[in-house]
């Protein structure tokens, strides 16, 4: 708050003993915190005189109201995001530069920090695997204690990896882990079939649907997916964009309209759409050069109800 000099333009005709009580009111009502009441009686003013003195300083520019959030949020962007894609929250992160590795930093400390304020003692949490949230696992500190589901199988080739943001968050957490050893995508139908009985993958997969709180990261393709690229030697992956396939979330893959292709869904491991839909509070995590797209298709698929993503990708949302 900044209490401004008295020569102000429209302020030219006030009398002087006026321009000194604006001041004077501006002074103990914004600095010092004094009620309208008690600077009426130290001035043996009336408190209507009071409260006009307060809106003509605010009105005529003697005092000026600043708000500034610190760190990272572009708070303008994240409230524009929000209300023209209808989100609970928007986060929009401004990074130093552009790069897809600084950018997965940025989202992920933005993505560790409110998962640290959001989440509540004994909710049960999902992860998908990604990159995004190996970062977001690496920079959180502190989070209630929870249970912690891992969402989707592993399509990072190194297994240990791809379970990394699970394990580590889950030990931070304290509470039970309900992991997903397993591929992302089998190699048939039959084959996830027998996955999906093993009773360890029992255990996971029934323990989805308490599920309050799912942190997903947005898969763009061809460029920005380790699914997409793990289906790149069979010749899946070309078959899949030759359909529309634009993003994935979790497990579920998305055209640019933001339409479910469901043609590896008796193949994948791992929370369902129907599922993903059904869970109070989905966390959708992207950004970068390659993603607009994607994130532009998970977006209209409605799937998630919070997204963290970076400012250039906000404002080419919102140019569209």
């Amino acid at each position: 708050m900044y209490i401004a000099p008295v020569s102000i333009p429209n302020l030219a005709a006030t009398p002087p003993q006026e321009l000194i009580q604006l001041a004077y009111v501006s002074k103990r009502y914004f600095k010092d915190g004094r009620t309208r009441v008690q600077i009426a009686e130290e001035m043996g003013l009336s408190r209507f005189k009071v409260a006009r003195l307060i809106q003509k300083a605010l009105d005529t520019g003697v005092v000026k109201i600043q708000i500034e959030v610190p760190g990272p949020i572009d708070v303008d962007l994240s409230l524009e995001l929000q209300e023209k894609f209808q989100l609970r929250t928007a986060l929009v992160v401004v990074t130093a530069v552009d790069t897809d590795e600084q950018i997965r930093s940025a989202l992920g400390q933005v993505t560790a920090d409110l998962l640290s304020e959001t989440v509540r003692e004994d909710e049960v949490v999902g992860l998908s695997a990604g990159r995004t949230l190996i970062e977001m696992s690496q920079q959180i500190h502190a989070v209630a204690h929870c249970d912690v589901v891992q969402l989707t199988g592993v399509a990072d080739p190194l297994r240990e990896r791809g379970m990394m943001a699970v394990n580590r968050f889950s030990a931070l957490s304290g509470g039970e882990l309900y992991s997903l050893p397993a591929p992302l995508v089998a190699t048939d139908d039959d084959a996830a079939a027998v996955m999906r009985r093993q009773p360890a993958m029992q255990r996971t997969l029934k323990r989805m649907s308490a599920v309050t709180k799912a942190v997903v990261t947005i898969g763009s393709w061809p460029h920005g997916s380790l699914l997409h690229d793990s289906l790149v030697p069979s010749g899946e992956a070309a078959a899949l964009i030759a359909q529309g396939v634009v993003a994935e979330i979790g497990t579920t893959l998305l055209s640019a309209g933001g339409k479910i292709i469901d043609t590896l869904d008796n193949r994948t491991i791992g929370m369902t759409a129907a599922e993903l839909q059904a869970v109070p509070e989905v966390i959708a995590v992207g950004g970068g050069q390659h993603k607009l797209s994607a994130v532009r298709a998970v977006l209209a698929s409605q799937l998630p109800s919070t997204l963290v993503t970076d400012a250039a990708t906000a404002r080419a949302l919102l140019r569209s």
